[in-house]
Formats: C-alpha cells, sequence, structure tokens
C-alpha cells in the first residue's frame, strides 16, 4: 500500500447521510474533517448504467482485458494514461452524456445547496478518474489544480467497487488547513504535497462502491491508497460553488481541454446539453501556473475560506 508521509492514526470516515438534511449539521462536520461521506446517496443502477458506458468505450479503445467482466473490469497489459491511444480514449470517456447528467442528480445538488447555499455553479469541467493496479494518488489539495475561490466542494462518485485493497480514499483530518501545501517532485515525474508527522490523522473511506459519493473540500489534503487488485477502479469527480463567487475559465472547458475537444464537439448527438449551463455572470479569472511546481504554493495567495479554518500568515 502507499506510504503516506504523515505516520498519524488512521480512522474510518463518519456517514454523513443521517445529517443530509441539515445545512449547520453538514457544514461542521466539513469544517471538522474536511469531507463528507454518504452512503448510497444515488441510485446503484444509474452509476452501473454508467460503468457500462464506460466499459463499453473502453472496450472499443482496447483498453480492457478479454477475461474481464462489466462489475470489475480488467485493464489489458501495459495501457496506462498519457499514450496517444489513451487520449483518444478519455475523450470519448468525454462525449458520454450520462457522465455529465449524473453531475446533475437532484440528490447530489441537495447536499451541495445545503453547504454552498442555494446559488450554485456547477463546473462543466468533470474528470473521469482510472485508478488501475499498482497505481495510486499521492497526497494534494485540488485548489493547486482547479483555483478561482478555494470554497470548491468535489463529488467523488465511484461508478466500480473500491473496497479495502482497491484504492481507498484518504482525507488529512486537520483542525485547520494551512493554506496552499508545498509540492515535492517524485521520482515517477508526479508531485504530492508535503505533509508532516504531526500534522493530523487521516480519514480512511474503504468499501466504497456505486452510489456513495464522497465530499471534499478543495483545501483538504486527499489522497488514494495502492489499487493492489488486478481490476481497474474508477470514479467521476464533479465540482461545485457558489456562483458568487471567482472561477477560474478552465472549470467551465472540458476536462484536458483542449487536448481534448471543445464542447460544440463533445456534445454532438446528445438528448440535452443543459448539463452544460452555468449562470450568465460568473467572474472569472485567470489560472495560475508556475515556472516550477515546487513553488505553486508561493504563486497562489494564501486562501481565505468561509467553510474551513485556514491558519493564518503560513506558506
Amino acid at each position: 500500500m502507499m506510504s503516506l508521509q504523515n505516520d498519524g492514526v488512521t480512522v474510518v470516515a463518519e456517514d454523513s447521510t443521517p445529517i443530509a438534511g441539515d445545512p449547520d449539521a453538514l457544514r461542521r462536520r466539513l469544517r471538522e474533517h474536511g469531507m463528507l461521506l454518504f452512503r448510497g446517496l444515488l441510485p446503484e443502477a444509474r452509476l452501473a448504467e454508467l460503468r457500462a458506458r464506460f466499459t463499453e468505450v473502453l472496450r472499443r479503445h482496447e483498453w480492457l482485458a478479454d477475461d474481464g467482466n462489466d462489475a470489475e473490469p480488467r485493464p489489458a497489459a501495459n495501457r496506462r494514461d498519457g499514450s496517444p491511444r489513451w487520449w483518444r480514449m478519455y475523450q470519448d470517456l468525454q462525449r458520454v452524456e450520462l457522465m455529465h447528467e449524473l453531475a446533475h442528480a437532484p440528490e447530489v445538488i441537495r447536499v451541495m445547496r445545503a453547504v454552498l447555499g442555494k446559488h450554485l455553479l456547477n463546473h462543466t469541467r468533470r474528470q473521469v478518474s482510472l485508478v488501475h493496479p499498482g497505481f495510486w494518488v499521492p497526497p494534494h489539495q485540488e485548489h493547486t489544480y482547479v483555483q478561482g475561490t478555494p470554497d470548491v466542494l468535489t463529488a467523488w462518485v465511484p461508478f466500480t467497487p473500491f473496497p479495502a485493497d482497491g484504492g481507498a480514499l484518504r482525507v488529512l483530518r486537520e483542525r485547520s488547513v494551512p493554506g496552499v501545501r508545498p509540492l515535492t517532485v517524485l521520482d515517477t515525474g508526479g508531485v504530492e504535497a508535503e505533509v508532516g508527522p504531526d500534522e493530523g490523522d487521516w480519514w480512511r473511506a474503504p468499501d466504497l462502491g456505486p452510489g456513495d459519493v464522497v465530499v471534499l473540500h478543495a483545501l483538504a489534503t486527499r489522497a488514494v491508497d495502492e489499487n493492489l487488485s488486478p481490476y481497474l477502479r474508477g470514479a467521476v469527480e464533479y465540482r461545485y460553488q457558489s456562483a458568487r463567487e471567482a472561477v477560474c475559465f478552465a472549470s467551465l472547458r472540458p476536462h484536458h481541454y483542449p487536448r481534448v475537444p471543445g464542447w460544440e464537439e463533445l456534445a454532438t448527438g446528445w438528448a440535452q446539453r443543459r448539463w452544460l449551463r452555468v449562470p450568465l455572470r460568473v467572474r472569472q479569472v485567470e489560472f495560475l501556473l508556475p515556472d516550477r511546481q515546487e513553488s505553486w504554493h508561493e504563486l497562489l495567495p494564501h486562501p481565505a475560506s468561509r467553510l474551513l479554518d485556514v491558519e493564518s500568515g503560513r506558506r
């Protein structure tokens, strides 16, 4: 399993489903935990339908082994992100209308409005995360890559099972967040947020599956354990914020645009395009990109959040 820099206690995340209708209780738990876990929030059948449509795309691009099944697909050998074949496959995943439709699921929208308020901006940049066997996601903060307002919430929605050995999601539990964490470049070429050994404990959300939803604050530090199973694990990530706060223009484009085509091409043939609507008046800001990834935390302003406690004056 991946080795996290933090050596604190690991605790199982608490189910927030019983307080889903209580905005004050949801905000208190988000402030304390940096996350909210909802078991069975979405109909499992809808996620099974999404998985089937994604599986069809993956098979068409020869991304899956012949001996796999739709419930727990097995990836073909030597298939990894970043190759030319991967980009063609990924843009076809982005064409799946149901993936964008589920970002507007009433069950998720009710939770987001309870926390963020009724004036909601549903980011149209939606991400498909595929966790291959042997793959993990290092500790990171979404705010570094999303920017705009710090108070962006991500709905992490698995469409395959995520058992304890299959890439469990972790979130750092902190009394207050330090702002934007420094990044360290890894030998693999990726980066991870620096987390000291005394900076809190890790919430762990094992045995997640289709229908469950984890809500994550953009300043919370999150990671995904190594996928020790032979199966491909997958989740979609939807992001939301108050429409009254700033948003980066990139958050309204497809994920990985312009390597992935724009909406005019991706949404061709959809039954509806209302999944792509955004409020008429939103304040857009530029995305800040440093010369070196290790200096990103120095380039970004120290964040001010109305949902989490942020340490003042720390870099």
